[in-house]
């Protein structure tokens, strides 16, 4: 087996590590793949399937069991495997959904990871795992290759966007794929979905460079930047600037309840810069990039820290307000917009 990588647990893999081991080795009959990013799972899921079936013959030796259906058991998993391969190097079993370590009997699958036969690789795919339930994370550390797969952060996205755009003859700044990154909340089927859109755009217009008008034109509206730009307009005191920016985003038809969610999460993100300020320790604390940490400082110099906080309280009585149905969701967004305006 080869040497696993570190993650925050040491006998787990990182995405880059389980590409290498489902390359090289792929010599375990059992898998668990968990974490945030399904696209790296699904793609590590496909790597596997290619690896050990013959072509044309998924129907008869690949299958996939949910376990969110109400008959999914233990009992499932072994009648599946047990079956031998008709065509295949391998018959491979898929155990999908997101309460994996809720919805079996603990002892009877750690029981039954350790006999799994040789024809039979088994994929575990789930959100996330109990480590309180130390017997069934023992049984998987000692039979199988357990790989953790998370969201790339957002300066590794930044820079896959770059070599992707790079490897087609593209040209984009840093500024730009970071903008992509925004646009697409981390998720890497989301920005790879918009990098190939973009290529076929420019294959279009017979240009090679990305620049920020193309991706306002064509990208899903970047709601990160734009809440940064009405706090910049609230502490400015220019309500029919921050309005004018809240107007477009409903335009695009993007939730209010989803504008409210970003732009209370905005808030503390400024108060940990008002309190730090420092560029580096506001990149530690919060996982951000240079430029938006320098963004967050020089916003942060327009406001105190107290007004900050009340208008962070003021988003949360507002959203429970929302919930209860004492307050309609758009017009208490524009009024905490002009509330906040005259403060300053």
């Amino acid at each position: 087996m080869a040497v696993k990588k570190k993650t925050s647990d040491s006998s787990f893999l990182d995405t880059k590590a389980l590409g290498e081991y489902i390359r090289n080795d792929a010599s375990s009959r059992v898998y668990l793949f968990f974490g945030e990013e399904e696209y790296y799972i699904e793609k590590a899921e496909g790597a596997l399937k290619k690896k050990f079936l013959t072509e044309g013959s998924e129907a008869m030796d690949f299958v996939k069991l949910d376990i969110e259906s109400k008959d999914f058991t233990v009992d499932k998993i072994r009648e599946n495997a047990e079956m031998p391969p008709w065509m295949s190097q391998k018959r491979i079993v898929l155990v999908k959904g997101s309460s994996l370590w809720d919805k079996v009997d603990a002892d009877e699958l750690s029981e039954y990871v350790v006999s799994v036969p040789d024809h039979a690789v088994i994929i575990f795919s789930t959100d996330k795992i109990d480590k309180r339930k130390k017997s069934l994370l023992k049984a998987f550390k000692d039979n199988a290759v357990i790989a953790q797969i998370d969201c790339l952060d957002d300066e590794m996205l930044q820079m896959w966007i770059i070599k992707n755009f790079r490897s087609s003859g593209i040209t984009i700044s840093t500024q730009t794929a970071g903008s992509i990154v925004s646009r697409c909340d981390n998720s890497m089927r989301r920005v790879t979905t918009e990098c190939e859109k973009i290529k076929l755009y420019l294959t279009c217009e017979k240009t090679t460079n990305v620049s920020d008008d193309l991706i306002e034109k064509i990208c899903p509206p970047d709601i990160k930047g734009s809440v940064f730009n009405i706090t910049d307009a609230i502490g400015a005191g220019n309500a029919g600037e921050a309005l004018r920016i809240l107007d477009n985003l409903i335009v695009l038809k993007e939730p209010p309840i989803k504008i409210r969610f970003m732009l209370a999460r905005h808030l503390r993100q400024l108060m940990c810069a008002l309190e730090l300020n420092n560029r580096y320790e506001i990149m530690n604390r919060l996982g951000v990039m240079q430029y938006v940490a320098d963004k967050l400082l020089n916003q942060s110099r327009g406001f105190s820290l107290q007004r900050v906080q009340d208008l962070y309280l003021r988003c949360a009585k507002d959203d429970m307000e929302i919930k209860s149905g004492l307050l309609d969701d758009r017009s208490s967004l524009e009024s905490f917009i002009v509330s906040a305006c005259k403060r300053a």
